[in-house]
């Protein structure tokens, strides 16, 4: 018989390591790109939100100038402070030396309804281990963002009781409104003596109540009717307004139900003083009559009456005469250049006049997703409320 010894065993541990070398490569390559794209995502991200805040920074500052798209496109000390506002937010959104502007446009949209804001920015971002393996040192990525500026249809919370007729709106930038039977016949039998007005959800008779008002703003925001356009005529605008408003109050505001409430009554007036000494951009509801509308479109009279809210005014008051005893002016701060011929405080015939003086302004406002059917710089509709939002 024949013997023989068992063969030996394969040894592939050489093999082994020749495939995990091979695969160590394969991973640390893949790791590499995985934490290279990972770094160019979050600097990708960074750039769009650096973006989206230059665009609104731009927009926002531009929202401090009144006139039309064409006028304040036109404008360049507006325009070269929006392009700083929105450079200076990019770059806080994003602070790294890469950061370069790659576009500032300001135009306006289709029918001039309002300004547009682009704002286009680049970043670098290095790759740590790209270029170990053949690719890139580095990646450069361009985001851009596009911001709207607009009539704002709605405000918050900056609403006072106290509706003004379109009439009396006249060319500022100071207004004196005679109350109230000194106000144009063509504003029609308004509520009580000062037009005063609920605030949108808090009907209240109490004088405390209007105080607080007065002073800090309705709790509610309101809003314009909807059913108005530019393109409607005076009668048919009238008759819109006043359709809107036949049931009476809206939860939105565009309805406002009247006030028996007097501005010289209780403390009232310290709310308004409080306004003039602290230049208080407030926003005040205004009703429609002629010229803007046919007729006047308040509905019912007295403490019965109904608003329907033309548009919103942004305004400072600067003075106001209620009674004898309860007047007071500024010709300080906002209200500085105040004409003197306008708190006389006495007509021709020696009877006393009450009124409120005025000062256009412009108010940023939010709280609203509604569209706006008016144009920037459309004297009618447009009531220095202005709307900024992201739209691309």
């Amino acid at each position: 018989m024949t013997s023989s010894e068992p063969a030996a065993s394969r040894d592939d541990r050489g093999a082994v390591a020749i495939l995990v070398a091979v695969l160590a490569v394969f991973l640390i390559g893949l790791s590499a790109f995985t934490v290279d794209l990972g770094t160019a995502y979050v600097s990708n991200r960074n750039l769009q939100k650096a973006a989206d805040a230059g665009a609104l920074a731009g927009a926002q500052a531009l929202s401090r100038y009144p006139g039309t798209c064409s006028t304040i496109k036109s404008n360049t000390t507006a325009v070269a402070a929006a392009r700083t506002a929105a450079t200076k937010m990019a770059q806080k959104n994003y602070p790294d030396a890469s950061w370069t502007e790659t576009t500032f446009d300001v135009s306006c949209s289709s029918g001039s309804k309002a300004l547009i804001v682009t704002l286009g920015n680049s970043g670098t971002t290095s790759n740590r281990f790209a270029g170990v393996f053949g690719g890139a040192s580095s990646i450069t990525s361009t985001r851009a963002s596009k911001a709207n500026v607009e009539v704002a249809p709605a405000t918050g919370n900056r609403m006072r009781p106290l509706a003004m007729c379109s009439t009396q709106l006249t060319t500022g930038p100071f207004v004196r409104l005679d109350y109230p039977k000194d106000a144009p016949p063509a504003c029609g039998n308004a509520s009580g003596a000062w037009w005063t007005v609920d605030c949108p959800g808090n009907a209240s008779n109490s004088t405390s109540v209007m105080v607080q008002q007065v002073r800090d703003g309705c709790p509610k925001g309101a809003s314009v009717v909807t059913s108005q356009s530019e393109t409607q005529t005076t009668t048919q605008l009238t008759t819109a307004l006043q359709a809107a408003c036949l049931g009476g109050e809206t939860p939105d505001g565009s309805c406002l139900e009247s006030n028996p409430g007097n501005l010289d009554s209780g403390q009232v007036a310290v709310s308004w003083k409080y306004l003039v000494d602290n230049s208080v951009a407030a926003i005040f509801p205004v009703f429609c009559a002629p010229p803007q509308c046919s007729s006047s479109t308040v509905d019912g009279s007295g403490n019965n009456a109904t608003f329907p809210v033309y548009k919103l005014l942004g305004a400072v008051i600067c003075g106001y005469h209620f009674s004898k005893t309860e007047k007071y002016h500024s010709t300080t701060g906002e209200c500085s250049g105040l004409p003197s011929d306008m708190y006389a405080g006495d007509d021709d015939s020696g009877n006393t006049v009450n009124y409120i003086i005025i000062k256009y302004v412009q108010i940023s406002a939010s709280g609203s997703n509604q569209e706006s059917e008016c144009s920037l710089g459309n004297t009618p509709c447009d009531g220095g409320l202005r709307r900024t939002r992201l739209i691309e």
